[in-house]
Order: structure tokens, then sequence, then C-alpha cells
């Protein structure tokens, strides 16, 4: 699978392309050239280059440094770009101005594929391999032992460790970290035939690395092959092979056996690395579960996903057949089946011939199907389905009507470069607000019962509003605190930042410019804000929050979703209109806690 790295300053570039070209590639996405390349470099780069005026000439010497021989997709009509200066070492280039289309943009990249350097690696990369060279992936005593030998020039190497321990992987790390396009062979000594190893090592290109795979299962006849091999590169000037081995049983004690070789165990056993099955580092389990969950949940687009200490025992008392791999795999089936915000031990999925218990159990708790129990998602309170539905359309109907007005003068807005820079940023700023919006939608969806504990729910709104900075200054808004404290309350944090962050969205495109908001403590549990808003939309506000107010207005989307989560932590959002035209929001809990 080939590496493509999208480089664009708009999101939605980024985002669209890993969409179009993630089904048959790697995709890798940065705002700009600054940002680090993906490890192992790139097969294709995609270029979104700033607007003028701007120096091509830099440019190139940072494409120079970041992909210096990697094929180049600019989004620019070629009559927009110094193509001597940018691309000084004529590597293939095409061009895709924007707008693309998804058509033109996986054909282009296929005809670059198609143009690149032939490669020397003849396997495919393993995502992220630097990572089997770090802890918590092996011990930290394998950690200090790989950094040692890692990029060291050896002939040999050897790797002990169970299936699941990541052997293949640690050697393939090695590899890369030695030299990335070198050959790399993969072979599994107890399938290999008597002058295999010696065909495939003659026919790779240039320096070449061998990992063979339970050479301890190996026959006589291919430990005589191995060793002949090493000989062979001990008598050359300069060695173009290096091997790496990986074995389960110690091969020592199987030469004392008379099961292997012993000329042949001293040569393979000068700088062993031995990988821990992970039942023997059961302490280790809680740090290689955090990482793997990042990393997936990034992959699959959740939000922060944490582990309840009883999920933890649960984990860290597994024996773990199948080490890295299995943990990796059940780790897996819990995000994508139960798409939890907290893991409890029932949420996890051990065995593979669960996930239909586990697909069945999810089905018959979707609110879809059935009334939802206190621990289900949310639900608006005082909203039906309607009223829902209904908010979703309103907020989705501008951007879609922007996008719709351009489509029908397409040709118009092609042939006059002002306009189609026009396009573009209104169009992508349309794409971003519905992209923002049913990204909020999907994490409200997925949380469920309150993981409660004591919170600073103040500390939470200031760092809600601190996200909004940029956008209070642009109204010349100033945040006044006035440095009392609410105190602690029983909520979960994570579901409160999300209904700060959303009443704090919906605040700020209404507020009056030039005017302050004040945020204070009003008693224990209680915090409120002070500010101005349109009359108008401090009496919708006001009359939906406040039933003796009226009772009867539908709220913006996103108050509504921060109202659900309040309430649904022992909370409870005000709204009111105060003699001077201002509007207080409050946010207040009947028991705080302590």
């Amino acid at each position: 699978m080939a590496t493509i790295l999208v480089i664009d300053a708009s999101a939605s570039v980024r985002e669209t392309l890993r969409i179009v070209l993630g089904h048959e590639h790697e995709v890798a996405v940065a705002r700009s050239l600054d940002e680090p390349a993906p490890r192992g470099g790139c097969d294709v780069l995609v270029l979104g280059l700033p607007p003028r005026p701007r120096d091509d000439r830099a440019l190139g010497s940072a494409l120079a440094r970041l992909a210096p021989e990697a094929p180049l997709l600019l989004l620019h009509a070629a009559s927009d770009v110094e193509q001597s200066a940018l691309v000084p070492h004529q590597v293939p280039v095409e061009f895709l101005a924007k707008p693309f289309d998804a058509y033109g943009v996986r054909a282009r990249v296929r005809t670059l594929l198609g143009a690149r350097r032939p490669s020397a690696v003849v396997a495919e990369r393993v995502p992220d391999a630097a990572r089997w060279l770090e802890f918590p992936f092996v011990s930290h005593a394998a950690a200090a032992v790989l950094k040692q030998i890692a990029t060291a020039d050896l002939p040999v190497r050897l790797i002990y460790g169970e299936p699941g321990t990541g052997t293949a992987a640690v050697a393939r790390a090695m590899h890369d970290a030695r030299a990335r396009r070198g050959t790399w062979l993969a072979l599994a000594g107890g399938r290999l035939a008597l002058g295999e190893l010696s065909r495939r090592v003659s026919a790779a290109d240039g320096l070449a690395t061998v990992y063979v795979a339970d050479v301890d299962q190996a026959s006589d006849e291919i430990q005589g092959e191995i060793g002949e091999l090493l000989e062979e590169q001990r008598r050359q000037a300069s060695p173009s092979l290096r091997l790496i081995v990986g074995a389960r049983e110690d091969l020592g004690a199987l030469a004392a056996n008379g099961r292997f070789r012993s000329e042949l165990s001293y040569a393979l056993t000068t700088l062993p690395v031995t990988l821990l099955p992970l039942r023997e580092r059961a302490d280790d389990v809680a740090a290689l579960v955090e990482v793997v969950t990042r990393e997936l949940c990034r992959r699959l687009r959740l939000g922060d996903v944490r582990y309840a200490p009883a999920a933890l025992d649960r984990l860290r008392d597994y024996l773990w057949f199948g080490n890295v791999s299995e943990l990796e795999a059940v780790v897996m089936r819990t995000l994508v089946l139960r798409r939890p915000v907290l893991v409890e031990p029932d949420d996890l999925v051990f065995l593979p011939e669960d996930v239909g218990r586990a697909v069945l159990v999810q089905t018959e708790a979707s609110p879809a199907l059935a009334a939802p129990p206190s621990s289900a998602v949310p639900v608006l309170q005082g909203l039906d389905l309607e009223v829902v539905l209904g908010e979703l359309a309103h907020e989705l109907k501008n951007p879609m009507v922007t996008i719709k007005t351009f489509a029908q003068h397409l040709d118009s807005v092609l042939a006059d470069p002002e306009v189609r820079a026009r396009f573009s940023a209104l169009t992508t700023e349309a794409i971003d607000r519905m992209d923002d919006l049913l990204e909020t939608l999907l994490d409200f969806a997925r949380f469920r019962a309150p993981a409660r504990r004591p919170v600073d729910v103040q500390a939470l709104l200031d760092r809600a509003l601190d996200e909004q900075r940029d956008a209070l200054a642009l109204r010349h808004v100033t945040v006044d605190r006035n440095g009392a404290r609410a105190g602690m309350v029983d909520a979960d944090e994570h579901q409160m930042l999300f209904a700060f962050r959303s009443l704090c969205r919906g605040l700020v495109t209404d507020l009056v410019p030039h005017s302050p908001l004040t945020v204070r403590a009003a008693g224990r549990g209680v915090v409120e804000m002070h500010l101005r808003t349109e009359p108008s939309t401090a009496a919708r506000l006001a009359a939906w929050v406040d039933p003796p107010n009226g009772g009867s207005e539908t709220p913006p989307l996103t108050w509504a979703l921060a109202a659900a989560l309040v309430e649904r932590n022992g909370g409870a959002l005000r709204v009111r209109r105060e003699d001077d035209g201002g509007t207080v929001v409050r946010v207040e809990w009947s028991q705080p806690n302590g």
C-alpha cells in the first residue's frame, strides 16, 4: 500500500483527500511543510501551495528536505507555478487545480505512482513500525537493548519471543531504522525450501535485510544453508546482507539436546533480545492499553476514551495467550462495537466468538429500537424527535444553499479567478460548518451514563471560553472573572466539558460586539455568565430554558445538547433577562460535592 502525504492549509481539502484516497492508500495529512513527514517517507506528495506572493525557490528547498524523491501532485494550474524553482530535481509532477474532482485526484495519483523510481522494498511498510522499538510495545529492558543495536552495523541479530509478542515487527523496525531503502525479505524458517534463502538473497537489489522467523523450527539442511550464507558474508569486504532471526525456544538449549547446530547457535546468539510474554508484563498492560487506545481512537475518529479501574484490572489479570497482538484485537473490538466514553469491565470484548453477542447487546440498547434506560444515550429533555430534526435541518440548510448556489453558476465561477477564490472560501466554510455539526452530534451520541467524580465545573467553563478566544476577539468581547470559586460538584468531566463547549459555541455568535462577558461563582455549585445578546436571542433562550417564561421556544441545537448533558449530570441550565437588558446564563447543582 502506497503512502500519500497531503499538505494543504484547508482542513476540508485535507479531509476530502483522506477520504478519496484512503480506500487505496495510506494517507497522512499536514497543514504545512513545517510539519514532520510520515515515518518512512511518502510515495506521492499532494501539495496545495500558499497563495501568491510566495517564494517558490524557498518552497523548493523545503520540498527537497521533506520528500526529495517523491512524485508531486500540485493542487494548482501549471501556469501558477514556477516549476524549475519549485522542483529542482525533476521528479514527476502533475497538476490539478482546485476545485478538483475525486476521479481526477485518483487518476493523477495512479499516474505518479507508476512514474516513481523503482523501490527496492519488496514488502509493504509496517505502519508506525518504530513503536516496536520502544516501551510499552516491548519491555523497558528490551527497549534499552534495542536502542543500542537497532542501528548498529551488525551481521546478525536474534529475537526471542512467543507468537504475538512482535518479533517480526521488531525486526522490521530495526530494518527501517538502519536503511529504509534496502531490500526487506521475510521468510518462515520452518517452511523454507533448500536453496530458497540463497536464491532470494542473490535476487535482492543492493543491501538486504533478511528476517527468518521461527529459525528454531528450521530443518538441519536449512540451518546449514544459513550458516554457509553467514560464512560467505564474513569473507566479503563489504557484506550485502544483514540477518535477523526470530525464535521461540532457547537455541543454546536446543543445541545441547542435539536439536540445533551448535556452531550456528553460537553465531546467532551474539546479541539476543528477549520479548517477554505479556502475562509476565502485567504492570505494563495499562500503559500499552493507553497507547493502543489513543492510536485506534484517532483512526476511528472517536473522542477521548477512558478505562474504569476495574476494567484495567481485568485487562491486567488476563493471561494474553496472543500477547500484544491479542491485546490490540481486544481493544479494537471493544472500541468498534461499544463506542464507549468510559470502558467498564463488561464492555470488554475478549473473544472473537463474543462479537455477535456484543452486537446484539448494543442493538438491543439502541434508542432507535427501544426506550433507553437511564444509562443509555442521553435524551434531550423537553424536546421531541421532530424538534431535534427541525433544528438539525435548519443548521444544515444555510451551508447547503451556499454550495447549491455556486454549483448552479459553476461555469461563471470557473471563468473568473476572483469569483473562483470566493467560491472556494465560502464552500470550504460551509462544508466545515456541516462537518463540525455532524462531528458534534456523533460525539454527543457516544455518551452513556455519567462517570461522576468531583470536578471543578468553573475550571471547565473557563477552558471552554479560552478555546473561543479568537472568536471573542473578533467581536471585541472581553471575559472578566470575579475570582471567586464555585467549588466541586459530582459530574462526568468529559460530558461537562462537551456541554460547556457547546454552550460557548452557541453563545459567541449571538454576543453584542464590544460588550463584556463576566464569569462568576454565585454560590456553592453555581456558576453564572453575565453577557449581552441580541434581544430576540435572549428572549428565545429564556423562554425555552425556563418553563415559567413560556417553555414553547425551540433552542439552538448546541444549547439543547448542553442542557441535556448538564441535566443528565445532576445540574440545571437556566437563562434569565436582567432589567438593564443583559442576559444571565446560570448552571447550578442543588447538591454540590463536599
